[in-house]
């Protein structure tokens, strides 16, 4: 079983047809997917537990990454146009590991801010909506 090293990866954004890394990331918070279920209950039930089944859908979750803030830098100032002007953005997660093993998602919805500290640089925090659920990677090692 390989443990993979974290840094080295990278977030890229799929800017004029080319995945584009943003700079200057501190983290990544990878998304957080899940089987849609609901509550199936009913009176009968005499167990303490509640019943649940699933839909047969999946919610693609959110990513999210902060990074040191550059106003001025190109790549950030792109991550500004999601807000400016919303739209559909192609992502990409590359992991430091041996396979290169990538992470592909597309974003419906994007959230952008920022953290004034006094014993810290200028940092900015993204989040990511997915729209759908994300292409997982595939190599790596099995046990």
């Amino acid at each position: 079983m390989a443990k993979i090293k974290c840094k080295g990866t990278a977030i890229a954004q799929k800017l004029a047809s080319v995945y584009t890394t943003v700079a200057q990331v501190i983290s990544i918070d990878l998304p957080e997917a899940e089987s849609e279920t609901y509550e199936s209950d009913t009176l009968d039930n005499t167990d303490a537990g509640i019943p649940y089944d699933a839909t047969g859908r999946s919610e693609g979750g959110s990513c999210g990454f902060e990074f040191f803030y550059d106003p001025a830098l190109a790549g950030h100032k792109a991550l500004t146009e999601l807000i400016r002007v919303p739209q559909d953005e192609d992502w990409r997660i590359t992991f430091a590991d041996d396979e290169a093993s990538t992470w592909s998602f597309t974003g419906a919805g994007f959230t952008l801010g920022g953290t004034v500290a006094l014993n810290s640089g200028l940092k900015g925090s993204a989040k990511i909506k997915l729209d759908g659920i994300p292409t997982y990677p595939s190599g790596g090692s099995a046990d």
